[in-house]
């Protein structure tokens, strides 16, 4: 005895192992098949429509279905073939990032190429922990090591238009500064912003840094609101001249100061396209950073959980040990060293936090 195999169940064979059609009509039906395969398949098919007909006539309608679909996939085997060819078109997959960077220079009208640019973007899920995001493409290729990430300082609520503002005012505050106080004799790639230091009157003593040359274009993230917010905060500076453009996400819409109707670069330009591998850049910069941060206020939380541990008591312990993972790999006597912990309290947080977490 046979067991039918699963082209039976799914209807690809007669299944004649196990006796399921007989001899005759198996060979009839390779007969058909090789008058098909001869060139004579419209022969073919006016005969398994004569038969679908007769199958119909005797009431035998499952066998009329089953021949009604082997005459529908012959003609469907029949019907020319299609073929299309691409159309022609300017679409060239980017293997020199520099192609688009002077493209976007001619889209903008910068009458230079846009080697460095700087790209900002806010984060700002809910009402805690907005952040932003500054992202650098050198080249048209990303400068990992010049990425900065901003917690909102000033700003509470979901204001992305003062988060902009702040998030720029503080990036160029501080490379003029760090200009004046470590580079006085530096050059920078725009004309004016050295009048900005002088109207500057923070004299904190920031890091020296070599990182002081000033993007040849800066792009926010957003339209006409975000835009106004950071053109404002430059011109604050000084940095009148220095060209910036803001990209709406829904319809890719690129604006500019000044230019209430927006530039709108044609989808298949690699100018549009580098454009928006900087904006999703900075915008995935952005997302990690506020991700992490509720993490952090996640696990954060778990102290309040934890008996005997006021809100002070909680401040104290993480400004001591920077988070609650480094406290979990504490021993009760380091907690303990802790003013306002005893040993009795330092055991009972170490006993907490290693039965919570920790994996």
């Amino acid at each position: 005895d046979y067991k039918h195999c699963s082209n039976d169940v799914i209807k690809n064979c007669s299944a004649p192992c196990i006796a399921r059609i007989t001899r005759e009509d198996y060979m009839a039906r390779i007969d058909e098949a090789c008058e098909f395969l001869g060139g004579r398949a419209k022969d073919l098919v006016a005969a398994l429509e004569q038969e679908m007909q007769r199958a119909a006539a005797r009431l035998d309608f499952e066998k009329a279905a089953e021949l009604r679909d082997m005459v529908e996939d012959l003609k469907k085997t029949l019907s020319p073939t299609r073929s299309f060819e691409r159309a022609r078109s300017k679409v060239v997959t980017t293997i020199d990032p520099m192609a688009d960077v002077r493209e976007l220079g001619e889209e903008l009208g910068l009458g230079s190429a846009p080697l460095v640019m700087e790209c900002f973007d806010i984060a700002n899920i809910g009402t805690a922990h907005c952040v932003a995001s500054m992202v650098r493409f050198k080249n048209g290729v990303p400068d990992n090591a010049n990425y900065r990430r901003y917690r909102i300082r000033i700003v509470s609520g979901q204001n992305d238009f003062a988060a902009m503002s702040e998030v720029i005012r503080r990036r160029f505050s501080r490379i003029l500064l760090e200009a004046k106080k470590a580079h006085p004799d530096a050059e920078f790639s725009q004309e004016n912003p050295l009048e900005a230091l002088r109207r500057l009157e923070d004299e904190s003593a920031p890091k020296a840094s070599t990182f002081v040359r000033l993007p040849d274009l800066v792009i926010v993230d957003g339209g006409k609101g975000q835009l106004s917010s950071a053109t404002k905060e430059l011109q604050r500076l000084g940095l009148y001249d220095l060209p910036i453009i803001g990209l709406a996400k829904e319809n890719e819409e690129v604006y500019r100061p000044g230019n209430p109707d927006p530039l709108l670069i044609s989808h298949d330009r690699g100018a549009l396209k580098l454009l928006q591998r900087i904006r999703d850049e900075a915008h995935r910069w952005a997302n990690g950073y506020h991700q992490l941060l509720l993490g952090r206020r996640v696990e954060e939380s778990l102290l309040d959980d934890c008996p005997g541990v006021s809100q002070n008591r909680k401040q104290a312990l993480l400004k001591a040990f920077g988070s609650v993972a480094r406290l979990r790999k504490a021993t009760p006597a380091d907690i303990a060293a802790l003013p306002g912990i005893g040993a009795g309290l330092a055991a009972q947080i170490h006993d907490f936090l290693q039965s919570h977490g920790g994996d």
